[in-house]
C-alpha cells in the first residue's frame, strides 16, 4: 500500500497541473513566487525541458536519500547514491493547491528545492549548486517524508 500511495504522488508531483498565481514569476508555465537569481531560472527551464541536459547537468553518483528511506536500515542509506543509469528524468512541477514549493536560498551558487503534497506531507527536496560548469543537481531526497521548511 505504501509503495502504491507513493508511486501516485510521485507521479503527481512531476504532472500537477497548472495553476496561476498573479505573484508569481512566469517562465514557461513553470512558477517561481521567490527570489532565485535568473541564471538559476533559465537553467531550471531547460533541465526540466531538455534530457540529455538534465543529464550533463548532474553529478552523478548523485549524493542523496532513496525513496521511503523510513523502510530502509540507516546504513543503507548512509551508503546509497543516486546512479545514472537508474535515473528517472525530472519533469517541470507546475504549483496546484494542493502542493507546496519552497525555495531555499542557501547563497547565490546554492538554492535548495523541496516540494511536497500539503494533506500528508510527501515529497522531494533537491540541491543545485553554481559551479565553473554553470548549475547542477547535486544532492536529491526522493520520495519521504517532509517536514514543512518554515
Amino acid at each position: 500500500m505504501k509503495i502504491s500511495y507513493s508511486i501516485a504522488l510521485i507521479f503527481l508531483i512531476f504532472t500537477a497541473c497548472n495553476k496561476n498565481k498573479s505573484q508569481d514569476k512566469n517562465l514557461d508555465g513553470i512558477f517561481f513566487d521567490q527570489d532565485v537569481p535568473a541564471d538559476f531560472l533559465e537553467f531550471y527551464l531547460r533541465f526540466h525541458q531538455d534530457s540529455v541536459y538534465q543529464i550533463e547537468h548532474i553529478d552523478f553518483p548523485l549524493a542523496g536519500i532513496p525513496n521511503l528511506a523510513y523502510d530502509m536500515p540507516q546504513d543503507s542509506i548512509n551508503k546509497f547514491s543516486w546512479q545514472a543509469e537508474d535515473w528517472k528524468l525530472h519533469k517541470a512541477f507546475n504549483y496546484s493547491d494542493d502542493y507546496a514549493r519552497e525555495y531555499i536560498k542557501y547563497s547565490d551558487e546554492l538554492i535548495g528545492e523541496i516540494i511536497y503534497e500539503k494533506e500528508n506531507g510527501y515529497g522531494i527536496e533537491r540541491r543545485f549548486s553554481k559551479t565553473s560548469n554553470g548549475w547542477r543537481l547535486i544532492y536529491y531526497i526522493g520520495m519521504n517524508k517532509v517536514t514543512d521548511p518554515k
